[in-house]
């Protein structure tokens, strides 16, 4: 990730993560995963509140740990509920914007979208940009550190 400067070091970051397209990166569980996302974002020098959202099948999965004090959110979705699924993370996009100060940093770990789901992600993290001066990064999870793969204001209407 780049490093950033104020106000976005101490406004809000908030964190989409598709669990289906992005597995938790190796070396990982999800019991270690909101405290290695929070010292990534600390390490490129965003100190403010995060705000860490998790979607995808996570039958399995223990998170409880990470939820309770760490303003951490789950919303599980069974394997074909893909479009349901999109269409919760657009309105999460929308009310963490609304939660949080501007400028803040979104970033979205979705992994391939379909060209519907690009579509809707650069309308809706376009109009987040230009109207409320938010900054959106697509990253991809590997290994450490995760990988920026294309900052989404540069993206046309259409995809890639």
């Amino acid at each position: 990730m780049a490093s950033y400067s104020e106000p976005y070091v101490s406004n809000g970051t908030g964190v989409f993560w598709d669990m289906d397209e992005c597995k938790i990166p190796e070396g990982r569980t999800e019991a270690d995963l909101v405290p290695f996302i929070r010292q990534m974002l600390l390490g490129v020098g965003l100190r403010g509140p995060v705000s860490i959202r998790i979607y995808g099948d996570l039958t399995g999965l223990d998170f409880q740990a990470s939820t309770e004090a760490d303003h951490v959110k789950l919303s599980h979705f069974h394997a074909g509920e893909k479009r349901e699924k999109m269409t919760k993370i657009l309105e999460d996009i929308v009310a963490w914007s609304g939660e949080n100060p501007e400028p803040s940093l979104g970033v979205l770990v979705l992994g391939h979208l379909g060209a519907a789901d690009d579509a809707d992600i650069t309308e809706v993290t376009e109009l987040l940009k230009t109207q409320k001066n938010y900054h959106f990064v697509f990253a991809t999870p590997g290994s450490p550190p995760p990988t920026v793969v294309r900052f989404l204001r540069a993206i046309p209407r259409g995809g890639l």
